[in-house]
């Protein structure tokens, strides 16, 4: 859990929470922050605005370019370590101190701002995702794209966090200042999204989260019983955690619900208040 360093860590917060969902109580105490919360799935990371649905884009975009390197670079990114820091480590210094242990030539220290952090004890992540962590906090990332060079030891830039794409990207957005959750799945390829009726409720939402607490909260929203097929899940082999990364602004609930499931090739169905879901039937 990652507490962005341009957020007071002495905001008060007020919680009032009886058996709900992670992400309803990530929402109450990002609000009064004036923040978001990006749910990754190694990190949870509450960051100032709207800044969760760049880090859920920089995640997606780093893990597509890791797993497209060559064998050396690509064992690189994945090694796994524990990182820790004392009170008022200098960000330049740690990078610096990361980069020569790895071996790597890191273009861009010069332009990471002067500052002093709190102390930090990371448990075993891999370097790529060590490295993220400590940069998202200055709106930046490395980009693993030059690690495909020919050169002895692994040159990588220090660059800007993608930029926020109105319907792109893919994280749940917890307490974002201009409103509630939504949901929103990608739409489909040669598919056109279908408006919503007039009067019908719709719903707007970035997510990267679980299945199971994904699919609880919007059951909630809907005030209707989750029922998961969790025995159907593990014989099709999908974990009822996996990851579930959807974008989408006003869209009818059909909607939303087939881009939670779809992309999964889950079925779902609502009788009465109940909402199950589960591996689609023959």
């Amino acid at each position: 859990m990652i507490l962005d360093r341009r957020l007071d860590p002495d905001t008060p917060v007020t919680l009032d929470v009886r058996e709900a969902p992670l992400v309803d109580v990530l929402r109450q105490i990002a609000t009064p922050l004036g923040a978001s919360c990006a749910i990754l799935p190694t990190s949870i990371q509450i960051v100032p605005g709207r800044a969760a649905v760049r880090l859920v884009a920089s995640d997606a975009e780093r893990s597509r370019t890791i797993s497209a390197l060559p064998p050396a670079p690509r064992r690189l990114a994945r090694r796994r370590a524990a990182w820790s820091w004392d009170d008022g480590a200098r960000p330049r210094d740690l990078l610096e101190a990361i980069a020569a242990a790895a071996g790597i030539d890191l273009a861009g220290l010069d332009d990471i701002p002067h500052d002093h952090l709190a102390a930090a004890d990371l448990p075993s992540l891999p370097l790529a995702e060590r490295l993220d962590l400590l940069l998202a906090q200055f709106d930046r990332r490395i980009d693993w794209e030059t690690a495909r060079g020919r050169s002895a030891r692994v040159e990588l830039a220090i660059v800007p966090l993608p930029p926020e794409v109105p319907g792109g990207g893919a994280a749940i957005v917890v307490g974002a200042p201009s409103g509630g959750p939504a949901v929103v799945p990608p739409p489909r390829a040669g598919n056109a999204r279908r408006p919503p009726a007039a009067g019908m409720t719709t719903w707007t939402l970035d997510v990267a989260a679980p299945l199971d607490q994904l699919l609880a909260t919007v059951a909630k929203r809907m005030d209707l019983e989750l029922a998961l097929d969790r025995d159907g899940l593990r014989r099709k082999g999908i974990a009822a955690a996996e990851i579930v990364r959807l974008s989408v602004k006003d869209v009818d609930r059909d909607t939303l619900l087939d881009g939670i499931v779809g992309p999964l090739e889950l079925a779902w169905t609502i009788e009465g208040r109940t909402l199950r879901v589960g591996p689609k039937t023959d």
